[in-house]
């Protein structure tokens, strides 16, 4: 389902004042966080135990180096330094668990209850989710290989792409598009939060990693939360359905 540039404009403008980048957002995440403690908690160890076993298995398979520890799945998309395969490999495969965990946040924040076996209901967007991560980390790969600050830059104003995808129901590059044309005029401040997301989430290694279990949820949560201002109906408790042109899962 394609739309042209004005109806992109119009996906996330109609019937809303005009949403902001908002750095509270981040502890509107860590409220929601709370609320379903034991939940992320859970999800994040699995998802990590998972990314390791699925990391290891797939670049040994490939005969590719192991680029880095599966700790880091929840701050991908910045790719590693590296052979494009690793690019590749790595973005498919954090995509795959980022998406679940964005599925979940975007429930959380429409107000329904969220549970672990969620984090694996994401093989109905499959191909599209992968595509939209590569693409993802490729455009930051190449942009951030040319000049740290571009990649950067496209790393915060596409950071809508997976929940686009997983909640969204958008074709990959109908959601790296959606997420540019939403924050193109916002590109500062959506680069400065989503680093800051990123670096909160990286604080949790440096407690023997455990940290990890409480900052990595929040990474999702946080921009989940600026999902919503940008592209959900607000309801009250934001449980209403997307508007156009999305469907509900």
């Amino acid at each position: 389902m394609g739309v042209g540039d004005e109806e992109l404009d119009a996906g996330y403008r109609a019937d809303r004042p005009g949403p902001v980048v908002r750095f509270d957002a981040i502890g509107e995440g860590w409220d929601l966080f709370r609320r379903e403690l034991g939940v992320w908690i859970l999800t994040a160890l699995i998802v990590l135990l998972c990314n390791w076993a699925v990391q290891g298995f797939v670049f040994s398979l490939f005969g590719v180096r192991h680029p880095r520890g599966a700790r880091d799945v929840f701050r991908m998309p910045l790719p590693p330094g590296g052979q494009a395969l690793q690019v590749v490999l790595t973005a498919a495969i954090d995509g795959f668990f980022l998406g679940g965990m964005f599925r979940m946040a975007c429930r959380q924040v429409r107000g329904h209850r969220i549970a672990v076996g969620q984090l694996f209901s994401v093989t109905d967007v499959l191909p599209e989710l992968i595509l939209g991560s590569v693409l993802y980390a490729a455009i930051c790969f190449v942009l951030g290989t040319l000049c740290v600050i571009p990649g950067l830059i496209a790393w915060g104003v596409l950071m809508f792409t997976i929940p686009l995808i997983v909640d969204g129901g958008l074709p990959a590059t109908t959601a790296l598009g959606q997420s540019w044309h939403a924050l193109k005029d916002q590109w500062l401040t959506a680069s400065v939060f989503h680093l800051l997301a990123w670096l909160i989430t990286g604080i949790g290694l440096c407690f023997c990693c455990v940290g990890i279990l409480f900052t990595g949820p929040l990474y999702t949560l946080s921009i989940a939360v600026l999902y919503r201002d940008f592209f959900l109906e607000k309801g009250d408790p934001y449980a209403a359905k997307p508007g156009p042109p999305f469907t509900d899962f």
